[in-house]
């Protein structure tokens, strides 16, 4: 009982992450990234539906058919009260967790386990092993295809440019870069009586794709100037600070 229970559980966790999964797939002017983004959040539902399947499915549905077999229900009604018990606790699940989206995929999850565990109590023994092996494979190879469909309909990965560099670096907000141009270039300002220059420059490394941004500030005011700059290092989706040198400009100490 427990093997065909697994068994049972295997189909229904990938049916659930097939099913859910697939309103993310975005066949034909996808962004480049899709295939990626597509398995990501394949992994994410199969991160909570194969152990509540495997755990709190093969426990419920075991103690189950333990507790049917023991009352000696037999026939049309022990189909019927044993489906509605999986449903009600699949149901349940979701309750004990206070969410109506797991409570929705745990009946879901409650019909497909019942309905796959009755098909294979009934035609596994006829079917040979080496079909046995083939129809494991099947989801597998589904989420292959649509893997492969959105990787192949895909545009290609477009370059990562130094103004993309500097886009990334400049778009996060409540930091001291925001005070810096959001492109490459100087502004020229007064602050308090001093004369500012803010400059935002970006080099390439020798790393492909992988670009230092500099934030530079000047200052001066009756003859006292100073410098401060900040050193980052960005690549596609990642940035690091490097260091930087000189003082923090006076007028921003006051604030």
């Amino acid at each position: 009982m427990l093997l065909r229970k697994c068994l049972a559980a295997y189909f229904a966790s990938w049916t659930i992450v097939l099913l859910v999964s697939f309103p993310f797939m975005a066949v034909g002017g996808a962004a480049w990234y899709a295939a990626s983004n597509y398995a990501s959040w394949a992994s994410v539902i199969a991160l909570y539906a194969v152990p509540s399947i495997f755990l709190y499915g093969i426990l419920v549905s075991s103690i189950t058919e333990v507790a049917i077999r023991k009352l000696k229900v037999m026939g049309p009604g022990e189909w019927l009260i044993s489906g509605l018990i999986h449903v009600v606790l699949g149901f349940l699940f979701g309750i004990i967790l206070q969410s109506s989206l797991f409570s929705i995929m745990g009946g879901t999850a409650a019909i497909l386990f019942f309905g796959l565990d009755r098909l294979i109590l009934r035609f596994l023994p006829l079917v040979r092993r080496g079909t046995r092996v083939l129809l494991m494979a099947v989801p597998l190879v589904l989420f292959g295809i649509f893997v492969g469909t959105l990787h192949v309909s895909s545009p290609p990965k477009p370059p990562f440019t130094a103004v993309d560099a500097v886009n990334f670096a400049t778009s996060g907000s409540g930091t001291t870069i925001d005070r810096f141009p959001k492109q490459v270039g100087m502004q020229k300002l007064q602050v308090d009586g001093y004369d500012v220059e803010r400059e935002t420059a970006v080099e390439e490394t020798d790393v492909k794709e992988q670009y230092l941004v500099h934030f530079i500030e000047r200052w001066s005011k009756e003859g006292v100037n100073g410098e401060q700059q900040m050193l980052y290092e960005v690549s596609r989706g990642t940035m690091s600070g490097k260091g930087g040198s000189g003082t923090e400009p006076p007028y921003l100490r006051t604030q």
